[in-house]
Parts: structure tokens; sequence; C-alpha cells
């Protein structure tokens, strides 16, 4: 695994930049929380795949309907023989509807995010892809619940359709998955990690014979959680692509509880590697509708 130092001293000057917002967000949190508050004990407990990349081996209840949505910006310096190449990326709203269907199953669908894209070497801006993200459809079956050393386990699969803006869909569909697992270790610390990976059979373009083949790319996530308060939480995670991508990145963020059924978000985070991005900054919101 190959590390820049520079990347990484380069991009510690985001993490002031979220530090600043945060105290700002959580200082209202604190305020909104409090009118926010609602009395809906015996529920249970709100736990999702946002912000971070580690999705969760926990399945909503059965006859909800959870939605997890926000914003992600992105960007990235690439040096070239021209000159470096600044891209960046906007896309919202990052919509997951997580419906509880039986006891162990969950469906999921991933639609209705508006991405852009823009590249600027110099003084010289090109606008990149952009419009409606594709439609992705899937499911998590959970196996077990965490049982002593024996983690929390399920598997989380997604087929993502040829559907949506035409400079961002895939020509085929693309398949995903994860096995996702998890430990609790007190009532205030958690691990949580995933293995997978993703199989594209349109990735790769040869212009000598007009075809394309596939690519495959596994994919690992490892996140320690902390909470602070009842409310409040934090975390830290390291995630990215193994075999032959060299993509791994860090990132850290904050939860807190508006309600029992609704939590705010906010994260931001950086590459490790030349090939990551230089670093990101998110922020989301999750709600819960019982039957």
């Amino acid at each position: 695994m190959h590390y820049s130092q520079s990347k990484i001293k380069r991009n510690m000057q985001v993490f002031k930049f979220i530090i600043r917002q945060t105290a700002v967000a959580f200082a209202f949190l604190c305020f909104y929380g409090v009118a926010a508050a609602q009395d809906e004990e015996g529920k249970p407990a709100l736990v999702t795949d946002r912000p971070d990349m580690t999705e969760s081996a926990t399945i909503v209840p059965v006859g909800s309907i959870q939605l997890e949505t926000g914003l992600l910006y992105t960007s990235d310096k690439t040096s070239t023989i021209l000159g470096d190449i600044t891209s960046t990326s906007f896309s919202i709203p990052n919509n997951l509807f997580r419906i509880g269907i039986i006891k162990p199953l969950e469906l999921r669908v991933i639609f209705g995010e508006y991405g852009m894209s823009k590249g600027k070497l110099g003084a010289v801006s090109v606008d990149g892809p952009k419009g409606l993200s594709p439609l992705a459809v899937g499911t998590k079956v959970k196996f077990w619940d965490e049982k002593g050393w024996i983690p929390e386990t399920a598997i989380i699969a997604h087929v993502t359709l040829p559907l949506g803006g035409k400079d961002v869909k895939p020509l085929q569909p693309i398949y995903d998955y994860r096995f996702s697992l998890a430990h609790t270790f007190s009532d205030k610390l958690s691990l949580g990690y995933n293995i997978g990976g993703e199989y594209d059979p349109a990735a790769v373009y040869d212009p000598v014979t007009d075809t394309y083949s596939g690519e495959y790319a596994g994919i690992y996530t490892i996140a320690l959680g902390v909470g602070i308060t009842d409310k409040f939480g934090v975390f830290g995670e390291f995630f990215g692509d193994y075999m032959d991508a060299k993509n791994h990145e860090f990132d850290a963020g904050l939860t807190y509880m508006l309600a029992e059924l609704i939590q705010f978000d906010l994260s931001g985070g950086f590459g490790l590697t030349e090939e990551a991005n230089d670093f990101f900054i998110s922020s989301g919101i999750t709600f819960r509708w019982l039957k």
C-alpha cells in the first residue's frame, strides 16, 4: 500500500474546516433536539447505514420505512504534464430507502440523487458528467445476532440498473455485495466492518476492438463508533478498494439524535493514496416511519 505523506498533510486542512462547522452545527442541534424531542418509548432503536461507509448488520423493523438522505462534496487534484487538474463533484440528495419486509430481510432502493462535476486546468474550466444517478435496488439479509465473540452478521447486495442521466448511467447493470459484521464491546463502544466487491461488466473500453470488458473491484471498510452521550456519537473509519485498485481513505464524523427516530450526521475524510480523492465532506439526516 502506497501512502502519500504530502497528500495527508495537505488534506489535514479539511479537518480544521470540519471542526469549525461541527461546532456551529452542534450548537444548533442542541437547541433543535430539545424542541423536537418526542416520547417514543419502546420503539426499536434507530440504526443507520450512514454517514460512514460501513453498512450496519442491522435490519429495519418489519413494516417500517427508513429514509437516509444527504449531500456529498468531493475534491481531487491530479498532476499532469500540462499542470494540475482540479476535479470537484457535488451530489444531493443521496437517497437510500430501507423498507422492512420480514424479520430477517429488508428491501433497499437507491435513487433520486442528482450529481454534477467540474474540472479545472489553470484558468480553464470544463463541465464534467452530470445528471440523475442510476436506480439501484437490493436487499439486506441478516444471518444472526451477535453472540459472544461471534459478530452480528448480514449480507447486502444491490444491482445498479442502466437508468438515469445519460452522462452517468452504466452501459450494463452493475452488481455489488458485501458482508457486514459488527461487535458491541459496551453501551458506548462498537466496531463494524465490511468486505465485499463490485462487478461492472462494461467498465473497460478497448478502442482497438471497440468492445467493453468487465472489471471486479474488491471493497473493505472498518469503523469504530463511540457513544459520547445517549444522543451524540462519533466515529473514525478506514475504507477503500483492494486487489488492483489503490483507493484508500480515512474519514471521521458525528451523529446527533434530534428525536428518537430522527438522526443528523456530519462527516469528512481525505485520501491516503494518490488514486483517492483529496477530501470529501458529507452531511445528512435519517428518518424512520413505523406502521
